[in-house]
């Protein structure tokens, strides 16, 4: 067996940690401030996707493992874990002093501890074939998960079990490199049965129907903001250093109002950045982060009925774009790309394109208008209907995207229109799926080839291509259960050269991405996907630790 151990810290350090703090007077810490660019709707982790809900989960919860900024895996709810030989079997040793934050030291009531029920009561809300889980496809290695998931088989024969209350077995059907950082993601983190059926189908959607075992418990939840308090009873490595997190939901946005204009104006201190904004703050002197990049594609929603639906009719138009003689069109912002995962994908720390390499769609204009000529047979039409490229205002790519105009008119014989909108109206039609051809930037889960690829998943509220290819699919289940990092980028880089082929997007573009924070604030532990409070503090000196007011 492979084994590794984390050293705990425990209680006692903990409220030591706490006396020493108050005798000694440490210097006084400020709340943290941030503006989400939506409202919170829920907070169950085996049903919300959002980014913003995952900011928030990843704080009130504490799965068996954690992910940090730098990629680390570092100890959770498991103190330890080992990997039989053949790399089916794992087993975690859970923490005993783990406990769920509903606890009152002021009536004196007892914490609810977190055991190894709480992790398989979570596996089968993901494998439910009622209401199965949108994370369902990350844990398909998992044994007995697909025959659960169809109903052939009961919950009670997924490769999840206790093993008492502090032992969890995982046994998975064929190996998989990347499970340990699965473990660390939203999906696999802790549910409490009890607490879950009290709820009456109303978990995670109210500030009393949500419980965690993280450091922080969620103190006010309304329209306007979510606010994060010290968990009283949390005893994990996360040290938690500031009093309060404010999560605002309700700033952005309001006449005109934008989440860099409340940074700057100093009413935050942690901001998602463009290019353009990274350099003003640069020039203003206030500390930056890399953020993962962005990768800007021409995304062909494909419509039961509608021409973009054929295949054909997608690649006419994909051969036509020659990337090499966009020249000055592209963005100072930008630069070019080749493929639709970011360049800053990893697996298990480990750089994807040093795995893989990607398989662009060539400029061949011949092939192109072949394609076309084909496809107008095969939906018995002569010429393309009204079609029209939709572009965000704020990306600044009206030149390109009239290059492209230009090019389909030149290759094709074919005019497409230009409809340049405001950033909020065109995210609101990317979301609905209102649109023809756009060029926008990629949704992206977990930093990993296969979350930037899942926004292409059959059933995915994030496939705004409406694609669907059930062979691409299995492309992507194969990699999330791939018994090595090669292994799993093949498969990645094979489902892209898929996407590809089909036309259902051509790479375009790539932005990097930044973090703008402020001044003062210091320890903030951030990777695209996800933001750890627990280290973070503001207003000069580290305190030793922040006392928790009294829970309940």
């Amino acid at each position: 067996m492979r084994g590794r151990h984390f050293p705990g810290k425990g209680w006692l350090s903990l409220l030591l940690a706490a006396v020493l703090c108050l005798l000694s007077g440490c210097s006084k810490a400020e709340s943290i401030r941030m503006d989400l660019s939506r409202q919170v709707t829920s907070l169950d982790p085996q049903f919300s996707t959002s980014w913003e809900s995952q900011v928030v989960m990843l704080n009130l919860f504490e799965g068996l493992l954690l992910r940090q900024g730098n990629g680390e895996l570092i100890p959770g709810a498991a103190e330890s874990y080992q990997v039989s030989a053949d790399g089916l079997t794992y087993t975690f040793q859970l923490r005993r002093d783990g406990v769920w934050n509903d606890g009152s030291l002021r009536n004196g009531i007892d914490p609810t501890p977190v055991t190894a029920k709480d992790f398989v009561f979570s596996f089968h809300r993901i494998f439910d074939p009622e209401v199965p889980s949108p994370w369902a496809g990350d844990f398909q290695a998992i044994k007995n998960s697909q025959e659960v998931l169809s109903g052939e088989l009961p919950k009670s024969q997924l490769g999840v079990r206790a093993a008492g209350d502090y032992t969890l077995i995982i046994t998975l059907s064929e190996p998989s490199s990347i499970l340990l950082e699965q473990l660390a993601g939203p999906g696999a983190l802790p549910c409490n049965e009890e607490f879950f059926l009290s709820t009456w189908a109303r978990y995670g959607q109210g500030i009393g129907q949500i419980l965690g075992n993280g450091p922080f418990r969620l103190s006010s939840w309304d329209q306007e903001a979510l606010v994060l308090a010290p968990s009283s009873f949390y005893s994990g490595e996360q040290e938690v250093l500031c009093p309060s997190v404010i999560l605002y939901t309700g700033r952005a946005g309001e006449k005109g109002t934008t989440e860099w204009d409340l940074f700057l104006k100093g009413k935050s201190d942690f901001c998602q950045a463009t290019t353009r904004q990274a350099v003003e703050a640069e020039e203003k002197g206030f500390p930056l982060v890399l953020a993962d990049e962005t990768v800007w594609a021409l995304v062909f929603r494909q419509e039961e009925g509608e021409p973009l639906a054929n295949r054909e009719i997608r690649r006419a138009l994909a051969l036509s774009v020659d990337p090499d003689s966009f020249g000055d069109r592209v963005p100072e912002l930008f630069g070019r790309t080749n493929s639709l995962i970011p360049r800053t994908a990893s697996l298990m720390g480990e750089g994807y394109h040093d795995l893989a390499s990607s398989q662009p769609i060539s400029f061949d204009p011949e092939a192109a208008r072949a394609a076309l000529e084909e496809g107008f047979t095969q939906l018995g039409i002569e010429a393309l209907p009204k079609l029209t490229l939709l572009l965000p205002k704020s990306a600044e790519l009206d030149a390109l995207g009239g290059y492209l105009q230009k090019l389909w008119q030149q290759e094709l014989r074919q005019t497409i229109n230009l409809e340049v909108i405001e950033d909020e109206e065109f995210q609101k039609r990317i979301s609905a799926g209102e649109f023809q051809l756009a060029i926008t930037s990629l949704s992206r889960e977990g930093g990993t080839p296969m979350g930037a690829l899942s926004a292409f998943t059959g059933g995915n509220s994030r496939n705004v291509a409406n694609y669907c290819n059930p062979e691409f699919d299995a492309l992507l289940a194969k990699a999330q259960s791939a018994a090595d990092l090669r292994g799993a980028a093949a498969a990645c880089a094979e489902g892209e050269g898929l996407l590809l082929s089909d036309g259902a997007a051509v790479p375009l573009l790539t932005q990097q991405g930044y973090c703008a924070m402020s001044k003062d604030l210091q320890g903030l532990d951030y990777r695209a996907d996800r933001i750890l409070f627990s280290g973070a503090y503001r207003g000069g000196q580290a305190p030793t630790s922040t006392p928790s007011p009294p829970a309940g």
